[in-house]
């Protein structure tokens, strides 16, 4: 699983994906190129191995199922719910980044 990478949602200047980390979580990953007076707006939430099963369980799969292809199949539910409030839903805490560039 360690660097493989699935498209999540792609449209309307808001891309997101999510990868493999060589730990075994993962990390979801948005560029959002359509914000109003920014350039470009990026973030990342990555979420830890062991928080792994509850998100596999939260989207419908089984244990040993791959969180990669069920975030892919969902990515789009999970993009309009907002990856961040999904996941803290679910009572877990992932690492947050994000990078702003604005207009001049």
């Amino acid at each position: 699983m360690t660097g493989r990478t699935v498209r999540m949602y792609a449209a309307h200047r808001l891309h997101v994906w999510a990868s493999a980390t060589d730990d075994r979580g993962f990390v979801i990953e948005g560029q959002d190129l359509g914000r109003p007076g920014m350039v470009e707006y990026e973030y990342s939430l990555r979420v830890a191995p062991a928080d792994v099963p509850r998100v596999v369980a939260a989207l419908g799969g089984q244990p040993g199922d791959d969180v990669l292809d069920l975030l892919e199949r969902e990515g789009e539910l999970l993009v309009r719910a907002g990856e961040s409030t999904w996941l803290k839903s679910l009572g877990l805490e992932p690492e947050f980044w994000s990078r702003s560039e604005y207009e001049d």
